[in-house]
């Protein structure tokens, strides 16, 4: 399955506009006040961790802050409402917007809820301009209705395209730019196919890991972001080394392995591979690449490891040669302040779905109405506060990586004879085997 998402991966990158990307000047700048709000599109914490991570490591001298206010089964009207209370308080320079996956409320299509739709997000899209923040538009993404009943039987699909298209018009006559992550991820989709090990979302709505990182492809594209390139190359023979930054050494060498100190490795996305060394298929990786060249290795292969961890997967010399890409995996990937930030974004995304019982909460008496009035104000700001996302990751670390021979597999030895057995090949005292089958006459 791997070896399949990778070759239709290399097919696909036109598809995903990326292929070279010319160097240009990023688009955000120091101060920026970056919010994603949405409905379920962008509740996964994937979104803005990739996304921070990303412009953390390749731009580490740029102040910013980020905001994640997505909320599952937020429709527009409940977008529209929002927007007052969280979003613009916090006096935004961008706001990026998905709105339309929970719009049709997993039914069967409506005219008047897409009409209701495309009202409300006129008015979103007018609000937004007329604070002075920037404002780029998703289109929704394409669900999965193969994954749910109830979607297949609103046949899901079509619906959410047709928001899809109103949004393309409405966007066109709003004079707003549409990052279009309904066409470009219905195409990577339809390369994948549809088996049971392509998750490209949660119970079929919510977007995971495949769709999601095609949003934030778009994203990082739309905003002229530069990719994070890093080599590192050594000769076995010579234990010459270099890094493309910061610094690397041969501090140990062996018939049989050999040890290397590096420094100043940028951080990039550990996409929850729990350090596996294996083939990327995922649009980041065209964004953050940590390249290891080796020259003169024997065609065995080795294993590239953490000095204290546990070995990888082997590599031959081939792959090698020209530079295994081991970004968002492996001993280069790895740091455990990835996961924490993965963990810290989710707790906060959490804290919305609070903030929306808190909301709902009725008065019980009259007199408790001022009370109430200031819990639900302070409850707001809670919600909007815990959404900033502030990155603790660090944009360089230092590390020591162990690379060695990978164990020869034991060759097939020629078939012996069990103990116990004949020369047939049946145990002693069992009858030994016929050949073909042939019925057997009974007696009468």
């Amino acid at each position: 399955m791997k070896l399949r998402i990778g070759r239709l991966f290399a097919a696909m990158l036109p598809l995903l506009l990326i292929g070279e990307i010319a160097k240009a000047e990023f688009l955000l700048t120091d101060n920026d006040r970056v919010v994603l709000f949405s409905d379920s599109s962008f509740g996964h914490s994937f979104a803005p961790e990739w996304f921070c991570q990303f412009v953390r490591t390749r731009y580490p001298d740029l102040n910013l802050e980020f905001y994640s206010l997505a909320r599952s089964r937020s429709d527009a009207a409940d977008g529209l409402k929002r927007l007052a209370v969280e979003v613009l308080p916090l006096k935004p320079t961008w706001v990026i917007v998905s709105f339309g996956l929970d719009a049709p409320a997993r039914q069967a299509f409506r005219q008047e809820r897409l009409t209701a739709y495309v009202r409300d997000m006129s008015t979103m899209i007018d609000s937004i301009k007329a604070s002075g923040a920037k404002i780029l538009v998703f289109t929704p993404p394409p669900p999965q209705e193969s994954k749910h009943k109830s979607l297949q039987a609103a046949h899901f699909n079509d619906v959410v395209a047709k928001y899809a298209d109103a949004l393309r018009e409405l966007a066109k006559a709003k004079d707003v730019e549409i990052l279009d992550w309904h066409k470009v991820g219905l195409q990577y989709k339809s390369k994948l196919g549809d088996g049971p090990n392509v998750h490209w979302t949660k119970r079929g709505l919510q977007p995971m890991g495949l769709s999601l990182s095609v949003a934030i492809d778009l994203l990082l594209t739309r905003l002229q972001a530069e990719p994070l390139n890093y080599m590192v190359e050594v000769d076995w023979d010579t234990e010459n080394a270099s890094a493309s930054s910061g610094s690397v050494k041969v501090t140990k060498h062996t018939k049989k392995s050999m040890t290397l100190e590096l420094k100043d490795v940028p951080v990039t996305l550990d996409m929850n591979a729990r350090g596996k060394l294996q083939t990327r298929s995922w649009p980041l990786s065209n964004w953050c690449k940590l390249v290891m060249k080796i020259n003169n290795m024997p065609p065995g292969g080795v294993i590239v490891s953490p000095v204290k961890g546990k070995g990888g997967k082997p590599f031959l010399q081939t792959q090698f040669e020209v530079g295994a890409d081991m970004s968002q995996i492996g001993p280069l990937a790895r740091n455990a302040s990835v996961s924490a930030l993965h963990n810290i974004i989710r707790t906060k995304l959490g804290q919305c779905s609070k903030y929306t019982d808190s909301m709902g909460r009725t008065v019980p008496e009259p007199e408790l109405e001022e009370g109430y009035r200031l819990y639900r104000e302070a409850d707001t700001q809670l919600m909007i506060a815990t959404q900033k996302i502030e990155n603790r990751t660090p944009a360089r670390y230092d590390t020591t990586i162990k690379i060695e021979y990978a164990p020869k597999s034991p060759r097939k030895k020629a078939a012996q004879k069990r103990p116990g057995q004949n020369k047939a090949g049946s145990k002693k005292g069992s009858r030994p085997r016929r050949g073909p089958h042939k019925p057997v006459k009974k007696g009468n």
